[in-house]
């Protein structure tokens, strides 16, 4: 899925920098549609061998007046970076979306006095001093620490190394020296071998990364619950966000669609094709924008119907970081340790032109879809230098029953087995990102996988542990 169109519906394509073959079909099933290649039917793809460190251009100022826009070179390092920051989900019709959940690694608390006060009780605020400190001691300089405050998920580089004695010196990880862009379609892998590099700068000192933006420096007496960024705590993992069609239900969720500025829609249009409409409230059929937010109906997303979704959390108070002025902005999912839980069907209709009969549900980094995803303007997104995409179930042509999945960020690569499409019935899958394994896993579930609001930790542990590439799974190595 692109992230950038152009005015003619033509896809701003960007090659591929130091991708190498990373995966071979079986012998027997190549097979070469539209100019994509296929290989097997799976149940399971895990990609691994994230480099973890690397940089992309963040948009910082966009002028509408003249549709031009300015950015910076940002570098990341961590689990499973740039997927690790906020990520929005994106779903384009045919689709008919049932269940959606968002997980995160359970906190787990002390127990609280039976006497704690009524802002103790009700913030979990109360011994959070003391709690900070005891857990910081637990890492090393450099390790990133997540934490749920107020019901938002964090995570910032810890800093501090616990009592003198306790402190371990973290390696710095050597600075990522190119940024590679991506299109799949190769004979026997997914990934081309053309490009171009570019030199980033190293990474800043005490740079600091937050899931739900920029966030100050933490010092070791923050009232701020510090928890492990892995389910290493309890084990489980809790549900941040639900939404279930037949029951009307939406926790956690915000609908959108670029319909911003559009017959008194909230958002804006202002600088025009450059930048594309801006994310707006969608209605409950996704077909137009809305005054507020809506719940989205139990029913078929139409053909090239296009959703957004991202929190219930608003940017309206710069947490964000940098968002289109004027556009509805509210913050994405973020973490290294995370998961996506879905149900859905992707009926045959049997349209053709631009994305009919072609649904596909994907990851953004929230930034694009924050800043501009449909505009002309290459400078106005920082999809164009790789902050990052995880293309889910994709079906690139016409009537097509396989699913592709690809990454697009650095490097990029996608693997050539895919899923089979769900046309007559609906299928339950997960996207599980563990920055301890350092995978990122797609997972179909049996029919009987509920969205329970707590996960047992087998339920990731039994998947992520897969080698792969045993005829129901795949395995797919990033090749930097």
């Amino acid at each position: 899925m692109r992230g950038l169109i152009a005015a003619a519906g033509t896809a701003f394509i960007l090659a591929i920098a130091g991708s190498a073959a990373a995966q071979a079909c079986a012998a027997g099933t190549a097979k070469e549609i539209n100019g994509n290649w296929y290989c097997s039917a799976v149940k399971a793809i895990t990609y691994s061998n994230f480099p973890g460190t690397g940089s992309y251009k963040k948009v910082t100022q966009m002028n509408a007046s003249s549709g031009q826009c300015t950015q910076q070179r940002y570098t990341y390092s961590g689990s499973l970076s740039p997927l690790n920051e906020e990520l929005s989900l994106h779903i384009r019709g045919p689709t008919w979306v049932k269940q959606l959940a968002v997980y995160v690694p359970t906190v787990s608390y002390p127990k609280r006095s039976n006497t704690a006060g009524f802002h103790g009780r009700r913030h979990g605020h109360q011994h959070l001093h003391q709690l900070r400190a005891r857990e910081a001691a637990k890492r090393g300089v450099g390790d990133v620490v997540s934490a749920t405050i107020d019901g938002q998920l964090v995570s910032w580089t810890n800093v501090y190394a616990g009592p003198a004695g306790l402190g371990t010196a973290t390696p710095v990880a050597k600075p990522f020296t190119s940024v590679p862009e991506m299109e799949p379609g190769a004979p026997l892998a997914s990934a081309s071998t053309i490009g171009t590099k570019i030199q980033v700068p190293p990474d800043p000192p005490n740079s600091i990364t937050s899931t739900l933006g920029q966030i100050p420096q933490h010092s070791p007496s923050s009232s701020t619950v510090a928890a492990e960024g892995s389910s290493k705590e309890s084990g489980t993992w809790s549900r941040q966000a639900y939404y279930n069609a037949a029951g009307g239900v939406s926790d956690g969720f915000t609908f959108l669609n670029h319909y911003g500025g559009s017959s008194g829609i909230p958002g804006t249009a202002d600088g025009g094709e450059s930048f594309g409409a801006s994310l707006s409230y969608a209605s409950s059929d996704g077909t137009c924008g809305a005054a507020s937010a809506q719940i989205l109906s139990d029913a078929m997303l139409q053909d090239n119907v296009e959703l957004t979704v991202l929190s219930d959390k608003s940017c309206d108070d710069g947490s964000c970081g940098y968002t289109r002025p004027g556009g509805v902005a509210y913050h994405g999912f973020g973490g290294d340790h995370k998961i996506f839980l879905m149900e859905f069907s992707m009926p045959f209709t049997g349209q053709r032109g631009f994305n009919g009969d072609m649904p596909a549900i994907w990851l953004h980094n929230a930034q694009i879809p924050l800043t501009s995803q449909y505009g002309t303007n290459p400078d106005c997104s920082c999809w164009t230098t790789g902050c990052g995409e995880f293309d889910i179930f994709e079906v690139l042509d016409s009537g097509n029953f396989r699913c592709k999945s690809t990454l697009h960020m650095a490097p990029a690569g996608g693997s050539s087995d895919y899923f089979n499409r769900p046309t007559e019935g609906t299928i339950k899958a997960a996207v599980i990102f563990t920055g301890s394994n350092e995978v990122a896993h797609i997972q179909i579930l049996d029919d009987g996988q509920g969205f329970d609001e707590v996960l047992d930790a087998g339920f990731v542990e039994g998947f992520t542990s897969q080698e792969g590439n045993d005829g129901n799974s795949s395995l797919f190595v990033l090749s930097p």
